[in-house]
């Protein structure tokens, strides 16, 4: 930017910074006034070029560079709250960003502001942000899983009328019937969790104590019921939002099943490897890698929401925005060596048992 334009900026005794893409489109900081270098302690050289996830580290930079991203591309306002380190201790601030457009609509700069969140009335203004920004969310889910529970149940009936006066010819049909039931149950039990979850929890998200492998195996059955992809398994007791983990694993396994493997029978050739790590911070890791074909482009398909598949029960879209909504990130992409796709989620919560020992084999 001009200086005469950042020496502006430095009258305003308010955060106030700049955005531009690059060439590659990626928005990095082209201006950050004097008031915020001075309550984030930095000097101005540190952060002019750099982006969110460069600036500040782990979780926390790739939230507010996802959402950078974002306003970018979709060239509305946003507004977005996180815990920044000000003064030297970490508060919560709210963030709005505003586009200044070419006459085609190009968004050509974003210009950002911050203020400190605090009690009374900004406390009821953040509560309603973070409300409307998950209300279209959460709807979303809770019709979805209504639509569901009637048909996995009407499976467990079926089940049950042919297992009435079924002979036994030792063919295996009697364990395929029992399969049969074995999905409905477990299917219905994963819809019953998400309709608790977004019913008891419109406005704050539930926190418990569950084993991510009993969790993870049980959506895998689900996705799998021949128990034909092989799993390999490292995890723990974790301390996080249980029903949101539920459905971003769904929905991430059941797009590796459906896109990543290649030949005309996916789940006999998929590899799944899932593990667990505490990230500290109060948040933990998953990263689960598949061998399959891969990410035709990683940073597309997880930064431009264009490009998301969404045919895929809740979609890579609805996954992004969930873990977004929680202050989380997700990012993708290529094996090193080989075929196969990794993607690593960062979720609030904690790794409060570590089991080192894996588990492999069908799942």
């Amino acid at each position: 930017m001009p200086k005469a334009e950042t020496d502006i900026l430095d009258l305003v005794e308010h955060p106030v910074f700049v955005l531009e893409p690059d060439a590659s489109g990626v928005p990095r900081y082209a201006a950050f006034n004097a008031y915020a270098c001075k309550i984030l302690g930095r000097p101005c050289e540190d952060i002019l070029g750099r982006t969110a996830a460069e600036l500040y580290p782990g979780p926390l930079g790739e939230s507010v560079f996802a959402n950078h991203c974002e306003a970018m591309r979709s060239g509305e306002v946003m507004a977005y709250e996180t815990r920044l380190p000000i003064w030297g201790e970490a508060r919560l601030v709210r963030t709005t960003l505003r586009a200044v457009c070419d006459d085609s609509g190009a968004v050509l700069r974003l210009v950002g502001s911050s203020v400190a969140v605090s009690g009374g009335q900004d406390a009821r203004e953040a509560q309603e942000a973070i409300t409307a920004q998950t209300h279209e969310m959460q709807n979303y889910i809770e019709l979805a899983a209504h639509d569901l529970r009637a048909p996995m149940r009407n499976v467990t009936y079926i089940a049950e009328m042919l297992r009435e006066d079924f002979e036994d010819l030792g063919d295996g049909k009697l364990e395929l019937i029992d399969l049969l039931e074995d999905i409905g149950t477990k299917a219905s039990g994963l819809i019953s969790d998400v309709l608790a979850h977004a019913e008891a929890s419109s406005l704050v998200h539930d926190t418990v104590r569950f084993d991510f492998a009993e969790l993870a195996s049980d959506v895998i059955s689900v996705l799998d019921p021949m128990g034909r992809t092989s799993l390999t398994l490292e995890a723990g007791i974790v301390e996080g939002d249980r029903a949101a983990t539920q459905i971003i694993l769904r929905n991430l396994i059941d797009n590796a099943m459906k896109h990543c493997a290649s030949g005309p029978n996916i789940a006999t050739q998929l590899t799944l490897d899932i593990r667990v790590t505490d990230s500290g911070d109060g948040f933990f890791q998953i990263v689960l890698s598949d061998n399959g074909t891969g990410f035709s482009d990683p940073a597309l398909l997880f930064l431009d929401s264009g490009q998301l598949r969404v045919d895929s029960g809740f979609g890579l879209l609805g996954v992004r925005r969930l873990i977004h909504a929680r202050g989380g990130s997700i990012k993708a992409a290529n094996a090193p060596e080989g075929r196969g796709a990794v993607v690593t989620i960062t979720l609030p919560g904690s790794l409060t048992e570590d089991i080192t020992g894996e588990a492999s084999g069908a799942a």
